[in-house]
């Protein structure tokens, strides 16, 4: 018995979680060294990479229908639940204005694009990463747009977010790769091996932004805040997926990968927004760092567990 555990968690270090740290140390270093400038790297995976990821797995990977339309739905219910359970928290702890909005924010806005999809990947193989993209691609159009909407809401708020997100190029990706798949109207020959090395390139990319931000991030303050919404994110979070995965009637590898997705840290995608609106930034990048950290302890337990 022991030694099949230790068998398999060696194999989570080794095969799964090892080389996703591996890349984002590189990352850090990077940053710390070389002091590259993150928002430069980010809006290249942001325009190109991203959306080429998306658009080129929308018409190329094989879904079951149902299960998929059953996930979404699962998926909608876990950021409701969250952003329900944050939003009481808030109000509980007395935490308003921006700080409240960022709370909830960071409580649903998770980190399954440049964290998840590798770890799914290496975890589940092509079918979990699949499933494992049509959680990021949900997540990536309601949490972001809902949570630009938290932290500019007021007269213009709605606006404001229907705008930014119509911008989005994932959004963009997401929508033409619907019509390609849906009409059979997809690039061929060496168009599509271009767009599909580009998006392959989105995987890497999405580590080493990771760890250039964790590089630049102060965790040293807002503590008593970070502290709460981490145990929220990386405890609450989890228990939540499970309760739903089962409610919903999901099993097998997209059972995994959607308690997987509903148990990572906050997005760092969140910090750029709280740059933007100038909404707690501080409080959301310790937030951010400290998930992260506490993920590389309860991600590998998940696995032991899941695998």
């Amino acid at each position: 018995m022991l030694a099949t555990l230790l068998s398999s968690l060696s194999h989570v270090l080794t095969q799964v979680l090892g080389p996703i740290l591996l890349v984002a140390a590189a990352g850090y270093l990077l940053r710390r060294r070389l002091q590259v400038d993150v928002r430069s790297v980010s809006r290249v995976v942001f325009y190109i990479l991203a959306p080429s990821l998306i658009y080129t797995s929308i018409v190329t990977l094989d879904f079951d229908a149902a299960t998929a339309w059953r996930s979404l739905g699962y998926y909608a219910v876990y950021m409701l639940m969250m952003g329900l359970i944050a939003y009481g928290l808030t109000r509980l702890w007395g935490y308003n204005g921006a700080l409240g909005s960022a709370f909830v924010m960071c409580a649903i806005l998770l980190n399954n694009g440049n964290y998840g999809l590798p770890l799914n990947l290496f975890a589940f193989g092509p079918e979990g990463f699949g499933y494992a993209l049509v959680f990021f691609m949900f997540n990536s159009l309601v949490g972001t747009t809902t949570s630009i909407y938290l932290l500019a809401r007021g007269e213009d708020g709605a606006r404001v977010a229907l705008r930014r997100t119509l911008k989005t190029p994932v959004v963009w990706a997401i929508f033409l790769g619907l019509i390609s798949r849906s009409t059979g109207l997809v690039p061929s020959g060496a168009l599509m091996d271009m767009l599909q090395l580009v998006g392959r390139a989105a995987i890497p990319t999405f580590l080493i932004v990771l760890g250039m931000t964790l590089a630049q991030t102060d965790a040293r303050t807002n503590l008593r805040p970070v502290t709460r919404l981490s145990a929220l994110r990386m405890a609450g979070g989890p228990i939540v997926a499970i309760v739903l995965s089962g409610l919903f009637g999901l099993g097998g590898v997209v059972r995994s990968v959607a308690i997987l997705q509903g148990s990572m840290s906050t997005a760092v995608n969140s910090i750029v927004i709280s740059n933007e609106f100038e909404a707690a930034p501080d409080f959301v990048a310790g937030s951010v760092f400290s998930t992260t950290l506490l993920s590389i302890i309860t991600l590998p337990a998940l696995l032991l567990w899941l695998m």
